[in-house]
């Protein structure tokens, strides 16, 4: 896997740095440096890193982006439902599973939609 290639991955599916850092578990400068030279960086750094871009080195296949882009929309958009749940049923406004599910599957379709660094932020 050449650096080019992770970096188009990365770019693709539109992750920062900061949030491939969490995916991976590999520190900042580790990641930094996997993206210019992974020659000089310890296989399994790489290897958690590929892994978090839907990469598999040992098996030299690939998740396809789109895949990838819809699942974290999904992961995202159910989060973000949940929250909304709660709130509602605090106030007694909270909706049937059916509708919850609704809610999710509009959630992840406007993510899907918009920008793709909305799919990685936690805010």
């Amino acid at each position: 896997m050449s650096t080019l290639t992770l970096n188009q991955r990365r770019r693709k599916l539109g992750i920062p740095i900061r949030h491939l850092v969490k995916l991976s578990g590999v520190p900042v400068a580790t990641v930094n440096r996997i993206l210019s030279d992974p020659s000089k960086v310890r296989f399994e750094h790489v290897s958690a890193v590929a892994q978090a871009l839907g990469v598999d080195l040992i098996g030299a296949r690939r998740i396809p982006v789109k895949k990838m882009l819809q699942k974290r929309a999904a992961e995202k958009a159910t989060y973000v439902a949940r929250m909304v749940q709660g709130t509602q049923g605090l106030e007694a406004a909270g909706v049937d599973a059916a509708g919850f599910d609704r809610l999710v599957e509009v959630a992840t379709a406007a993510l899907l939609t918009g920008n793709k660094r909305k799919l990685w932020d936690d805010e």
